[in-house]
């Protein structure tokens, strides 16, 4: 299936047409319908990954059988599609973004350059819980977290909200890293491929899910290195490697760290636009739900060595980001100064 891009300077032209998207019973009925799944990241990514696998399930599932592409909506890691989606795409079902679990705490974190409030996406589900892994490279000699204590290590990083710029940002403020962050990379795929032409020295934050599909054969081969798993849990392919939560050494750290990267549990979440019919949330969320028990979805997956690792319902991921954002005041704010990364 080929992806295609929506480019910013159409954003304008597209924000009239929303406003006038019809909210009719066909939203029961997708028949002759086009419906879109825009993804942040880049193409050959893992979202682009995912998207593409979702796609033609999804559509199985959807009243209608409609067509169902995959776009990519690319800028700032996946705050653009979250953007997107919040102002432009129209709430009538026709349109879903994907973007990292991150968006559900862009606003309590006051992340610099969103324009939505995650608590009014209509939330579909996620596919996957997702562990994001820091990898080194093979020549770097680094074996540790440890070793990026004592020396600089330089990784590749995306936008505000992108877990290759936050996770080496608080490694480096709560426990001394020496992470050096280059960003401008659109995916972590792009920064693996510097990492490759000898440009970075690793990948501070990439989900392993990623890992597995696309580069098994640097698993296997040892040309990467897994130092520490970015989650509240490990994935069952890592059980020696630690987690981040292991270098907590007070019950505050712990505490930020799990607010941190307790969107992991979300790791790829769909949703639709605020305003989007309470029939039409329901039909989307059925229709995800199914799909995720598809046995042919399910082989495909595994096939193609995809982790669809504890996916959420619609309900499911609101209900998390509702306890996120209940978290005591005091451990926001000093979530909010480690996560900063408008500054050094």
């Amino acid at each position: 299936m080929k992806t295609t891009w929506i480019f910013v300077g159409v954003l304008a032209g597209l924000a009239l047409m929303a406003g006038t998207a019809p909210h009719q019973a066909w939203a029961q009925d997708y028949k002759g319908k086009t419906v879109t799944l825009g993804y942040g990241g880049g193409v050959g990514g893992g979202f682009d990954t995912y998207a593409q696998m979702l796609a033609p399930h999804f559509k199985r599932h959807l009243p209608g059988n409609p067509t169902v592409i995959v776009q990519g909506v690319p800028g700032a890691g996946t705050l653009a599609a979250a953007n997107y989606t919040y102002e432009v795409a129209p709430a009538d079902g026709t349109f879903i973004g994907i973007a990292s679990g991150n968006t559900a705490t862009a606003k309590l974190f006051k992340t610099p350059n969103i324009r939505f409030d995650p608590s009014k996406f209509v939330w579909i589900g996620s596919m996957t819980s997702e562990v994001a892994a820091t990898i080194a490279w093979h020549t770097t000699g680094v074996t540790s977290i440890e070793d990026i204590k004592k020396r600089k290590f330089i990784v590749g990083g995306g936008g505000a909200t992108s877990g290759n710029v936050i996770a080496p940002t608080v490694m480096n403020r709560m426990f001394g890293t020496q992470f050096d962050i280059i960003r401008g990379y659109a995916s972590s795929r792009e920064a693996m491929l510097a990492v490759e032409r000898g440009e970075l020295d690793g990948v501070a934050s990439w989900n392993y899910s990623s890992i597995k599909a696309a580069h098994s054969d640097m698993l296997r081969d040892g040309k990467i290195k897994i130092l520490l798993q970015l989650s509240l849990s490990k994935h069952p392919d890592l059980p020696n490697v630690p987690l981040i939560t292991d270098l907590a050494k007070t019950a505050e750290e712990k505490s930020i760290l799990e607010l941190i990267f307790a969107p992991q549990e979300m790791g790829r979440p769909l949703f639709a636009p605020p305003k989007t019919p309470a029939n039409v949330a329901s039909v989307l969320r059925r229709a995800f739900d199914a799909t995720m028990a598809d046995p042919v979805f399910l082989a495909e997956a595994e096939k193609r060595k995809i982790d669809l690792n504890s996916p959420m319902t619609g309900e499911q991921v609101t209900a998390l980001i509702g306890r996120m954002h209940e978290q005591p005041e005091a451990v926001v704010e000093k979530t909010i100064e480690l996560t900063n990364t408008g500054t050094k």
